[in-house]
């Protein structure tokens, strides 16, 4: 027969060892916490959490992300001061002074083309609709080559790249609601000679250029006069850069390049290069 006294002993016993095993799992339990439970069914918690890089933390606390990216098709790349992962639809980049961000889509497709961040530096955005709704954007940190860029895509151009002193000109001109209206290449090379250049739509959609060189800067050629100068032969031809944009005169339009000038009658309509000696 179990006596009073043995009967206590038993239950402050039990006690106890119910005490000591709480006292052993909660920080256990705690530790184990569910922090974010991901669409796909798995989940992440607290200690998983700390063991995270923040590109894994931002990528499966946000479901939306994960959508738009699809899953990692390759583990995540670690280079000192810049870590990038690469996913099924787009990148996604981490450095202490950007923070982390993604590009996806069409505009990851052209951050690829042109050589990631190796030749656009990592994106300090993530891709934005534009103001006028009409597109979507990515901006880059850049690198000391080309300066800082930038990748903007409408379903009428396709995404197109814009660096260094042409993406200067056309963002100090309003950008896309500006005149020159949207990119239609990605700013590159001039063939022959020293400079860069990117088309644009031009405002009306009679398409405008901006072309650099270290002799004349950077300077837009619109319309007509832009036409003009195409059929002979660019920055190729006798006309050599612009060294203007396009201005007023009386009766029409001008803009000024190295060896001469081009004019726009705005009754006839017709543009006709000139030499400086013609003046």
């Amino acid at each position: 027969m179990t006596t009073k006294r043995q009967l206590v002993s038993s239950v402050l016993a039990a006690s106890a060892a119910a005490a000591l095993s709480f006292t052993l799992t909660a920080p256990a339990a705690a530790a184990n916490a569910h922090t974010t439970a991901p669409d796909n069914g798995t989940t992440v918690t607290q200690q998983e959490d700390r063991q995270l890089t923040p590109i894994d933390r931002r990528y499966w606390s946000d479901p939306e992300l994960r959508r738009v990216l699809g899953p990692p098709v390759d583990s995540e790349q670690d280079l000192g001061e810049i870590s990038y992962r690469q996913f099924e639809n787009g990148w996604m980049y981490h450095t202490s002074s950007t923070g982390v961000h993604e590009t996806h889509g069409a505009i990851a497709d052209k951050y690829t083309e042109v050589g990631t961040h190796y030749t656009y530096g990592v994106p300090v955005t993530d891709e934005l609709s534009t103001p006028d709704g009409v597109g979507r954007f990515n901006y880059f940190e850049g690198t000391d080559a080309i300066g800082t860029a930038s990748i903007y895509w409408t379903r009428y151009t396709g995404a197109q790249g814009t660096w260094g002193p042409v993406q200067q000109f056309w963002g100090d001109h309003g950008w896309e609601t500006g005149f020159l209206s949207y990119p239609t290449t990605t700013t590159a090379d001039t063939p022959h000679k020293p400079g860069v250049f990117s088309h644009f739509l031009g405002a009306d959609g009679s398409g405008a250029s901006v072309y650099w060189s270290p002799d004349t800067g950077a300077h837009s050629v619109q319309g007509t006069i832009r036409e003009e100068w195409a059929q002979l032969g660019w920055e190729d031809s006798w006309l050599g850069f612009p060294t203007s944009n396009e201005y007023d005169i009386p009766g029409g339009k001008r803009s000024d390049f190295q060896g001469g000038f081009i004019t726009w009658n705005a009754s006839t309509g017709i543009a006709t290069a000139h030499r400086y000696s013609s003046e």
